[in-house]
């Protein structure tokens, strides 16, 4: 069984428009991932774009996708870009 790889998101994306988050989801293709959401003081639309997109392919993959530690800010943003607070603590659907 593979082993998961953990990423803990940024505060906010880089004004220059580079995230971790791009990197992370590359090198973690086909594996289980966890995803921290602790630190996140700002969610924009491209960031959860990223985060839906992964999502969906790593749910058609059969493997986890885990976002884990979703603090206020990043749930108040989720509801901003108008996606329910508890978006991702569901299981997604295939």
């Amino acid at each position: 069984m593979p082993e998961d790889h953990v990423h803990i998101l940024e505060p906010a994306r880089n004004r220059n428009g580079e995230d971790a988050l791009v990197p992370f989801l590359l090198g973690a293709r086909h594996a289980p991932v966890t995803i921290s959401a602790r630190d996140v003081s700002r969610i924009d639309a491209h960031r959860l774009q990223l985060l839906l997109v992964a999502r969906k392919q790593w749910a058609k993959e059969g493997l986890a996708f885990r976002l884990t530690e979703a603090n206020d800010t990043f749930r108040a943003g989720l509801e901003r870009l108008g996606l329910a607070s508890d978006h991702f603590d569901k299981d997604p659907i295939q």
